[in-house]
């Protein structure tokens, strides 16, 4: 049962990553390198920055539900479950606006992000130098659209321990785990927590309120193998270097997070519920990479005096894309706002709370608190 369940919390957090990208056209990759690594780091940066930074919203998320940490041998074990909201401005991105290099064509210059709407972007095509004949113009692929789903949840198990001079210990942690036909996911995490009242004089004798400064920080790793790319998957490509036409298979994906968050936290502690908040920062680096060969056509003369692509079993880019990514969300000027409200039965809490930052949070969480 506790496999099932295990399992289930993992497959909830990567199903929609790795599903959402088949829909997305990852197996167009292939083609969108025979424009040139450059112009497709690009339009892959601006295509999966929205996915990159809700799940680095969520990874910041859901580490407290009351400023008052545990006495010593206080614990707590609770799921947690964050929904990151992709602005509606991030649904979508402006081809124009990169530095893409100036034989690109394009029918449409604006193009959907991972959370965007469903179907094909626009028609990405290039202009050719082709031996004898010259300058020819052929597409090459369709930009890939969204998931047609703006939020992106990621579930986690959070648990923490009291230890002396109000300092609380966190941590959250799962497992690696292959799962069949999914892919490979493990996250880690760990934090601390301090009470600021107990320092200061007058203030320390007031009940009920609370207040304290938090830090944590939390690793997340996904790899998924990707099917393999033919030529025959590559738009436009009609002739082929060899015959049995090649197969380039071992490609995968790695996704990486490492996220940091640091708060100011207070809440109301009444003997059922607790009201709490919180104002900080946090700053997320992602890496993107695709890994293993992918296959490179180049246009050549085809009949009737016009072009054509082709491509070789040796016209491969290997391991073409390593990309980083920054999100930060809150500032000494704009910081990261956080409210929410906790339920206390015995030993049983239930607790949702709502982020306001660059992109929106939603927590929910249930766990078993002692002490």
């Amino acid at each position: 049962m506790k496999s099932r369940l295990h399992k289930l919390f993992i497959v909830s957090a990567t199903m929609l990553l790795i599903s959402g990208m088949a829909q997305s056209q990852l197996s167009q990759f292939g083609a969108i390198l025979g424009g040139g690594v450059e112009d497709a780091e690009l339009m892959m940066k601006e295509y999966i920055r929205p996915l990159t930074n809700s799940i680095g919203a969520n990874l910041n998320a859901g580490w407290y539900n009351t400023a008052k940490p545990h006495k010593l041998g206080g614990f707590d074990i609770t799921f947690t479950f964050n929904i990151a909201i992709a602005p509606e401005d991030h649904l979508t991105y402006n081809l124009d606006d990169l530095p893409l290099s100036e034989n690109i064509r394009y029918d449409d210059n604006i193009a959907k992000t991972f959370p965007g709407a469903k179907g094909s972007g626009p028609t990405i095509g290039y202009a050719y130098d082709v031996p004898v004949i010259g300058e020819r113009e052929l597409d090459l692929y369709d930009h890939p659209g969204g998931v047609g789903f703006k939020m992106v949840p990621t579930p986690m198990i959070n648990a923490s321990v009291g230890l002396i001079k109000g300092t609380e210990v966190m941590g959250r942690y799962m497992p690696s785990v292959n799962l069949r036909s999914v892919g490979k996911f493990d996250l880690w995490g760990i934090g601390v927590k301090h009470d600021l009242k107990q320092w200061i004089p007058v203030v320390n004798k007031v009940p009920v309120l609370h207040f304290g400064v938090m830090y944590a920080f939390t690793k997340m790793k996904l790899h998924a193998d990707l099917p393999g790319i033919t030529p025959a998957d590559l738009k436009a490509v009609e002739a082929f270097g060899t015959e049995p036409v090649p197969e380039w298979d071992d490609q995968g994906l790695d996704l990486e997070f490492k996220s940091h968050t640091a708060n100011l936290v207070v809440s109301a502690n009444l003997p059922v519920v607790c009201f709490y908040g919180g104002a900080g920062i946090s700053i997320t680096n992602a890496n993107f990479k695709l890994t293993g060969p992918f296959p490179v056509p180049t246009a050549v003369q085809g009949g009737a005096g016009g072009a054509q692509l082709s491509v070789g079993p040796e016209q491969v880019e290997t391991d073409p894309f390593d990309i980083g990514i920054k999100n930060q969300d809150g500032g000494v000027m704009k910081p990261r706002l956080n409210a929410g409200i906790r339920f206390k039965f015995a030993v049983i809490t239930l607790h949702v709370d709502y982020t306001r930052a660059n992109y929106n949070v939603v927590t929910a969480g249930l766990g078993i608190s002692v002490r």
